[in-house]
């Protein structure tokens, strides 16, 4: 039995069980008809319904929070793929009153977005049908990807850094919490990557996981990105890539790399997508390693989307 299912068992049952005992609470004595089961003041009866309480009691209210927290408590997911190690938190990125949409506009507003970004493919020169920027711990590291090299990464911008710091803490409090039941269903991590995120959660003074950003911005859904990895020797070996995505919902998808041979390299197998994973507003995707080494991953062109996404990858550079 896989550890969702598990959990999607337990939760069952501890509905039941929180059921039972609110109902349990109206089976008191005669004497106590006419007190509240929670605080033992007095409550008021509805002529038409004696068992209802008026706004004068906060039982129900009391209740009725403490449900809606439970259900708005986001919670991981292990999606893992064989040789693909992913966790995926839903609407992890909801800090009390804040909504996204106000983190969407102070990312839209950066001043780094660069739309013209060129690059050579297949011997000629293509331009990439979507806005990027990119970041880095201090202003520090360059970067090469699709064809660029070595992008200067100014320093994190405030709104930025912060983001970065909260996928952290979720992600460290999530991993040092579960250690003796994550590693199931194709889940896996490094002794490297245990190590750090342990040296990190008992550090007085924070150190970093991640220390570079790249930055996306699609502003419909006809902007895209081809399949690709990343895969680059500048990745840190055990570090995991995080993928925060804000705005629309738009799909992710995911395929096996060319099989290589011996004699004459890769092979021409036509090579299908295997997954499509929905990234929608605040969701927060951790590709573990050796993903890139097995996956390619895309979003494709989705013409019936309306409406802008940002998405953020958070990487370790060395």
């Amino acid at each position: 039995m896989s550890k969702s299912q598990r959990t999607n068992g337990n939760n069952s049952s501890g509905g039941a069980r929180q059921q039972a005992t609110l109902l349990g609470l109206w089976k008191k004595k005669p004497e106590d008809a006419n007190k509240s089961p929670a605080t033992g003041r007095k409550r008021e009866r509805d002529d038409n319904d004696k068992s209802t309480f008026h706004q004068s009691s906060d039982t129900a209210t009391i209740v009725a929070a403490l449900m809606t927290k439970k259900q708005q408590q986001p919670r991981w997911e292990n999606i893992s793929l064989q040789n693909a190690p992913m966790l995926i938190l839903r609407r992890g990125i909801m800090r009390g009153t804040k909504k996204t949409s106000t983190i969407q506009k102070s990312l839209v507003a950066l001043a780094d977005w660069n739309e013209n970004v060129t690059f050579h493919a297949f011997g000629r020169q293509c331009t990439m049908r979507r806005r990027i920027c990119q970041y880095s711990l201090d202003g520090k590291f360059t970067y090469s990807y699709s064809g660029l090299k070595n992008v200067e990464a100014p320093a994190f911008p405030p709104n930025l850094y912060e983001i970065k710091c909260l996928v952290e803490d979720l992600m460290i409090e999530y991993i040092l919490s579960s250690l003796e039941t994550i590693e199931e269903d194709y889940f896996s991590l490094s002794r490297e990557f245990i190590e750090l995120i342990k040296k990190s959660h008992d550090h007085e003074r924070r150190i970093e996981i991640f220390n570079y950003c790249l930055l996306n911005h699609y502003r419909s859904g006809e902007e895209y990105m081809s399949y690709h990895s990343d895969d680059e020797p500048s990745l840190c070996s055990y570090s995991p890539i995080a993928s925060i995505s804000f705005g629309v919902t738009r799909s992710f998808d995911i395929r096996q790399k060319k099989k290589m041979t011996k004699d004459s390299g890769s092979t021409n197998e036509k090579r299908s997508r295997i997954a499509r994973i929905p990234l929608g507003d605040g969701d927060v995707l951790l590709m573990f390693p050796p993903m890139q080494r097995y996956y390619e991953h895309a979003l494709p062109v989705e013409k019936r989307v309306v409406g802008q996404r940002i998405n953020l990858t958070f990487r370790r550079l060395v």
